[in-house]
């Protein structure tokens, strides 16, 4: 599996007061951006893609719980695409027809629900790890529910794969 191609998006201390820079060291999680397209198979077989620019920060994991698992560690891969899912309510599929690369929407308006067995599923195929990928989406199915209505009202741009 080739690992998406990602950069940090700072988080903006320089030049700020002690105590605004201490505030964002000790709250702000880590952004994302990735940096070219990337691809994913899925265990249905459909190859998804994440576009390029998009932005996420890895699985929800609280900050005192990072001594046991990195929200950049294990749950990457589950994470981004989970991510992304929530964020749209879709993912974009590959279509090859007539020697063309096409794009899709795969799952669309799925709900949330859908989502977090997907992250789950993509958690056993990526690394194994039941009792982590349990642990996780159980965590999701509990307190998933904010970030998920929080998506919802945000109603983001589209962003696709073919996007310049």
């Amino acid at each position: 599996m080739d690992m998406p191609i990602l950069t940090p998006v700072p988080i903006k201390t320089k030049n700020r007061t002690f105590c605004t820079r201490f505030y964002r060291w000790i709250t702000y999680v880590r952004k994302w951006r990735v940096v070219e397209n990337w691809h994913y198979t899925l265990a249905d077989g459909s190859v998804i893609v994440i576009p390029k620019n998009f932005v996420f920060d890895g699985a929800s994991i609280p900050k005192p719980l990072w001594f046991l698992l990195s929200p950049t560690g294990l749950l990457l891969i589950p994470g981004l695409i989970h991510d992304f899912a929530y964020r749209y309510d879709y993912l974009w599929m590959v279509k090859n027809e007539n020697g063309t690369t096409q794009y899709e929407k795969y799952q669309h308006n799925a709900g949330r629900y859908y989502w977090d067995k997907l992250f789950k599923t993509v958690g056993q195929n990526v690394n194994g790890m039941k009792i982590i990928n349990t642990l996780a989406s159980t965590a999701l199915f509990m307190a998933g529910g904010c970030a998920w209505e929080k998506n919802r009202k945000r109603n983001a741009a589209d962003i696709s794969p073919d996007h310049r």
